[in-house]
């Protein structure tokens, strides 16, 4: 099975993936591809000294980007590099692990396993990673194995227009009157995503390549829950899954890119590169504990150190409390 890793900019996290990859997939027959968007390439040399069997693919934008992050130019292209994900998916094996380069594995598994119970029994995606949220996995099961659990989706509306017109259409009031009349909940709208995953799930190839049909270069999970739902409307008989126990976690000490919260004052792009150079220079390690998240008094003593008014130990720490409270504001299990 392949497994595919979207990456930007935070080799430290993209350490941590891969360490946890060695560290808890049991021998299986896995080849990891790092589907890379800008990260410089001294700190992808670093990785690939690190993990010399995994294979790195840069995006169309990717000297663009990372021209833009070593001279820390204010704007750097927001483009998502799509046309990269979607040649990769194409060339991937039939079902393909995705992670994003701040994910990383708790727990050990067979990756070869779970790819036979996902031929077995015709899924179209198999979640491993919910964040400890039970709306975000279902509560009837048509068959539970030793390693998974499977169901049918049991949808409020498979009817794919209905559905975009009641869920994804954010007029104030047509919301208003569908709580009213107990059409829209926001646990009706979290079970959609029973059928939807961004990444932290295995894919089969024609499920996700139906993700992004109509995509128009752009990332629109409107659109893409749109498609999951037209394709289970077709096809009724269509599985999912998710593993007995959550096999990931995922980082909340930063982003990508720059998350605006009011009254925070925080650059993550001048973040990301003091982080990125204290783990270059070996005086940040991101893997001494494998399970948690980054160790954040080392990231506070990197920030003091580094004294930059755009990046300050106080404005980060607001901003990862902004960023959590998203998460547990609908129901996540945050360390």
């Amino acid at each position: 099975m392949d497994i595919l890793i979207k990456s930007f900019n935070r080799p430290y996290y993209l350490d941590k993936c891969l360490k946890s990859i060695y560290e808890f997939i049991e021998k299986s027959n896995y080849k990891i591809t790092i589907l890379d968007d800008g990260t410089p390439q001294k700190y992808l040399n670093k990785i690939l000294s690190k993990y010399p069997e995994i294979s790195i693919i840069k995006s169309d934008f990717y000297k663009e980007k990372s021209n833009a992050i070593e001279k820390n130019l204010d704007k750097i292209n927001c483009q998502i590099p799509i046309k990269l994900w979607i040649e990769s998916v194409i060339n991937s094996t039939d079902n393909f692990l995705l992670l994003e380069d701040d994910m990383w594995f708790t727990k050990p598994v067979n990756l070869d396993d779970l790819d036979k119970n996902m031929l077995e029994n015709n899924l179209k995606m198999l979640k491993l990673y919910w964040l400890g949220n039970s709306k975000l996995i279902p509560k009837n099961y048509s068959k539970k194995l030793d390693l998974i659990s499977i169901y049918k989706p049991n949808l409020y509306i498979k009817n794919p227009i209905l559905y975009y017109l009641i869920f994804r259409v954010y007029r104030f009031k047509t919301r208003k009157i569908s709580k009213l009349l107990n059409i829209y909940s926001d646990e009706k709208a979290l079970n959609y995503y029973t059928i939807f995953a961004t990444a932290g799930a295995i894919f089969s190839k024609d499920y996700f390549l139906e993700l992004f049909k109509n995509h128009k270069n752009s990332v629109d999970e409107g659109l893409q829950l749109y498609n999951a739902v037209e394709l289970v409307n077709k096809n009724l008989g269509s599985q999912f899954g998710h593993t007995n126990t959550e096999l990931l976690k995922t980082g909340f000490a930063s982003s990508a890119t720059n998350k605006d919260y009011e009254n925070i004052y925080f650059d993550m792009f001048l973040f990301n590169k003091s982080l990125n150079e204290a783990w270059f220079k070996n005086e940040f390690e991101s893997i001494n504990n494998i399970v948690n998240d980054l160790n954040y008094n080392d990231i506070e003593t990197i920030l003091n150190k580094a004294n930059n008014p755009k990046s300050t130990k106080n404005e980060w720490q607001k901003w990862v409390a902004a960023f959590k409270n998203q998460y547990i504001d609908f129901g996540c299990k945050i360390d």
